[in-house]
């Protein structure tokens, strides 16, 4: 196990603009009880209690990567910035730093994780340390973080330096008893109600906060740029594209594979032109792509487009016909006005319409729930429902999911939501 550079302790400029050996379950794992960790030091006072305004967070992620969990964490702290308060970020650097820094809020590189996403045990001290400097620095009202390993120091850290912690649980796959040990000083946010019932089976109660799109940066492209976008692809026109969006790693690793046989087997029974594109990155991403490889060299023609992580995501939204995604990216594929396969970790919902709204936000669109289980033959019939619509049933479909996007999961929702418990927090203490 390589060991990771160590952590950066001073500050960047300001800008303009975790994991042990799993199960075939995945569950992530936490670090070691954090009763273990240093007191803070002599030169590094608790934070007072805050008296002015606007609010100050603190926002922390493992590591600044390109998946749901960071980019809804990219949203919230934009538009918590556009409501008044002020954010500081910390996390491992890595292909989203810029875009926190674009928003012009303090940020802290932190190495958490090591380069193979485990946890950074050997240096957790030092980590904890840093983490209070930085609430010390910044004058931190409120400590709010969202993964683990990060998030059990950022509780330590914000223990430690007297201001209140919260952790919200992005889904099914945090470690129980990680949860429960963290219990003491913490409010804790659900991203859906599957979540809030996994956390009550552990003890633990939690407040639901959705997770919020921008739907002014998630909309549909014009149909000339459309065009102009696929040409620069050499993607025909009228070829008809599946666009799969979502980590390379554990479960939806496995749903990336079935879409690739699921699409190659499409084109074999005559369903051409058909084509895939594969949008993201992760641990099991050099295994995705000897796959696809293997059916570029069967098919005889190069049918799958594989770019890795992309951080233009509605560019991707406007080349393809259909999307098979999960969680984040399908709120952002509706946004988009695309028609959405729901296909997540937990199984398949297919085809979201009306009739599945309900559903598809209380087990987050399959990834914290589903009675089904993905298959070839699922994905095969819903992608052939939808290249059977008619132009009017598309065109309801999709301006529908915008608009239930726009109603239940607007991130101006989610931020005043936040803004609301974190007040409510803070406030007793001024």
């Amino acid at each position: 196990m390589q060991k990771s550079k160590r952590a950066l302790t001073v500050k960047k400029k300001t800008g303009r603009r975790a994991h042990s050996s799993r199960s075939r379950t995945r569950k992530r794992t936490g670090m070691a009880s954090p009763a273990a960790l240093h007191p803070v030091p002599a030169d590094i006072s608790p934070v007072p209690s805050p008296t002015l305004w606007p609010l100050r967070i603190l926002m922390v992620i493992d590591q600044f990567n390109i998946g749901g969990t960071e980019t809804y964490t990219l949203s919230l702290t934009r538009e918590l910035i556009r409501q008044g308060a002020f954010v500081a970020v910390a996390g491992k650097r890595g292909k989203l730093l810029d875009s926190f820094v674009g928003l012009g809020c303090p940020y802290y590189e932190i190495d958490f994780v090591q380069d193979n996403f485990e946890p950074d045990a050997v240096n957790r001290i030092e980590h904890l340390n840093v983490l209070k400097m930085v609430i010390h620095t910044e004058r931190i009202h409120v400590v709010h973080a969202h993964q683990i390993p990060s998030g059990e120091l950022a509780w330590k850290a914000a223990e430690h330096m007297n201001v209140p912690f919260i952790f919200t649980v992005h889904g099914c796959y945090y470690d129980g008893l990680v949860m429960e040990r963290m219990q003491a000083g913490t409010t804790f946010i659900s991203v859906s109600p599957v979540v809030q019932r996994m956390l009550r089976l552990h003890g633990v109660e939690s407040q639901t906060v959705p997770n919020g799109v921008d739907v002014a940066e998630y909309n549909a492209y014009n149909p000339m740029y459309r065009q102009y976008l696929r040409k620069r692809l050499g993607i025909p026109n009228h070829a008809f594209v599946v666009l799969y969006a979502g980590r390379l790693s554990w479960e939806k690793a496995d749903i990336c594979e079935e879409s690739i046989r699921t699409v190659a087997a499409l084109r074999r029974s005559g369903s051409s032109p058909l084509m895939l594109m594969i949008v993201g990155g992760g641990r099991d991403q050099e295994k995705v792509a000897e796959l696809a490889e293997r059916e570029r060299q069967l098919a005889g023609e190069p049918f799958i487009i594989f770019p890795g992580e992309v951080l233009n995501m509605r560019a991707c939204y406007a080349i393809s016909d259909c999307v098979i995604g999960t969680g984040r990216i399908g709120l952002e594929a509706m946004a988009c006005l695309r028609p959405l396969i729901s296909a997540g970790s937990r199984g398949f919902l297919g085809v979201i319409d009306a009739s599945k709204y309900d559903q598809a936000w209380d087990c987050w669109f399959g990834d914290h729930h589903s009675e089904q289980p993905v298959s070839r033959e699922l994905l095969m019939a819903h992608i052939q429902q939808i290249r059977q619509m008619g132009s009017e049933e598309l065109s309801e479909l999709v301006q529908s999911g915008r608009s239930f996007v726009t109603e239940r999961f607007h991130v101006s929702q989610a931020a005043s939501r936040m803004l609301d418990i974190y007040r409510q927090l803070v406030l007793p203490v001024i």
